[in-house]
């Protein structure tokens, strides 16, 4: 299973990542940044974050 799945979030980290995927987050602490990119679960891009197919798979996990 990949880490992205199992890895612990805190509460406050699945909110920025919620909010990501629903376009309210328009920025995020720099260290749930940095957790969700190590996970997979986000990708950087040249227009900002966006979130993967893992952590489309995480919210849905975690509902």
């Amino acid at each position: 299973m990949p880490k992205g799945l199992i890895a612990p979030l805190t509460q406050a980290a699945l909110a920025s990542l919620r909010g990501l995927a629903d376009g309210s987050e328009s920025s995020m602490p720099e260290g749930h940044r940095a957790r969700l990119l190590h996970l997979a679960l986000i990708e950087s891009g040249p227009e900002g974050d966006a979130i993967t197919a893992l952590g489309r798979e995480r919210l849905v996990s975690d509902r």
